[in-house]
């Protein structure tokens, strides 16, 4: 299932989006084909919300980031104002991640609750264990991890934006990708850790 999710992302926002921009820029016009290039990953997107529509936080947070996105690239007016609004936007959610770190409710947290809830564990229990000290560190710093990654995405793109103007847009797809699966690897290292902890507790109390 994780190759396959791999694969789809990579299809549906990276291969379909620079084929669509390369191949309809000149026909109607690059703030046309940029809109048109993200059709693909709006339905997709849509697609893995009503396969998991059962999931509380993710898939609000799934549903509302494309909503805005979406308003973001219909009212910006030009390929140019769309590129900067995509940027203003990572800003804007790198701070959010931060915020709920602040204010000790990691995102990261919840999302993982919603999962552990679909495989069956009950939602209650495992709250309780994600809460303990230990445990909701590695919640805090893996959320600052997405924080990280949406403050280093609007980076580069910024600078890609400043130095090739709208030709910035297929360089900023492949990167966004990139950057956004090496973080997530590193991510998943904490998840890893956090799901040892935790079985490493249930065996101590099974062995007590």
């Amino acid at each position: 299932m994780g190759k396959r999710m791999v694969m789809f992302d990579v299809v549906f926002y990276v291969v379909f989006p620079i084929m669509l921009w390369h191949a309809l820029r000149s026909p109607v016009g690059e703030y046309g084909a940029m809109l048109i290039c993200t059709v693909p990953g709006a339905v997709y997107t849509v697609y893995r919300y009503w396969r998991i529509r059962k999931v509380q936080w993710f898939g609000t947070f799934l549903i509302v980031n494309l909503a805005v996105s979406t308003l973001l690239n219909i009212f910006a007016g030009s390929a140019l104002q769309m590129l900067w609004n995509d940027v203003w936007y990572s800003i804007v959610l790198s701070v959010f991640f931060l915020v709920t770190v602040v204010v000790k409710r990691p995102l990261l947290l919840y999302f993982s609750l919603d999962f552990v809830e679909m495989q069956g564990a009950p939602r209650s229990v495992m709250k309780r264990r994600f809460l303990e000290r230990d445990v909701f560190s590695l919640f805090q710093w893996i959320t600052v991890g997405f924080a990280l990654r949406d403050g280093l995405l609007a980076a580069i793109k910024a600078y890609l934006i400043v130095r090739y103007d709208v030709e910035a847009f297929d360089r900023a797809i492949v990167i966004r990708e990139v950057i956004g699966w090496g973080i997530t690897i590193l991510c998943m290292l904490g998840f890893v850790r956090i799901s040892k902890i935790i079985s490493e507790r249930e065996n101590r109390h099974h062995s007590t």
